[in-house]
């Protein structure tokens, strides 16, 4: 099996197993081409079967806790561990990075992403999948740190999907 089939199968049956716990999510498909090194990066998080996730964790008065990243405010993201199942690595994410606790309510949206090697034309598509979550903040903690706060934010979800 050629790595656009394997990497493509890995996403299937992420998908199947999101369906199982949280039912069908509203799916997209995007193709898009990256360097070298960015392709390779890919190549090896899709042979561990890694994902992308993020979550829009909501407080108990509605607002949404946001983090500093690249100098914007942006909801809990980041990768799951190989292995790692994409709600625990949610709940792993806002922990380790807001110092909360939270309880996932549903997958709302996943994002096929195809990744094509622009310097390479003869490699394989590589396919991964980014997976936004909702959950609820399980206690009324203040977020750890000057880059985390809570934000009053009319629709994070909509933005996200």
């Amino acid at each position: 099996m050629d790595v656009a089939s394997r990497s493509r199968s890995r996403v299937e049956e992420r998908l199947t197993r999101l369906e199982e716990e949280f039912g069908a999510p509203e799916v997209t498909q995007t193709t898009f081409e990256v360097g070298e090194e960015r392709y390779q990066r890919t190549l090896e998080r899709s042979r561990d079967s890694q994902l992308d996730v993020q979550c829009v964790v909501r407080g108990d008065d509605g607002a949404v806790l946001v983090r500093e990243g690249n100098g914007e405010w942006i909801v809990p993201r980041g990768r799951t561990r190989p292995d790692e199942p994409p709600a625990a690595a949610v709940r792993r994410i806002v922990r380790e990075t807001a110092g909360v606790e939270c309880a996932i309510v549903d997958a709302v949206s996943a994002d096929i992403h195809g990744i094509r090697n622009g310097d390479d034309e003869s490699a394989s598509t590589v396919y991964r999948l980014s997976v936004v979550f909702t959950a609820d903040v399980v206690d009324s903690a203040d977020p750890n740190g000057e880059s985390v706060r809570w934000a009053a934010e009319t629709d994070p979800v909509g933005e996200l999907v």
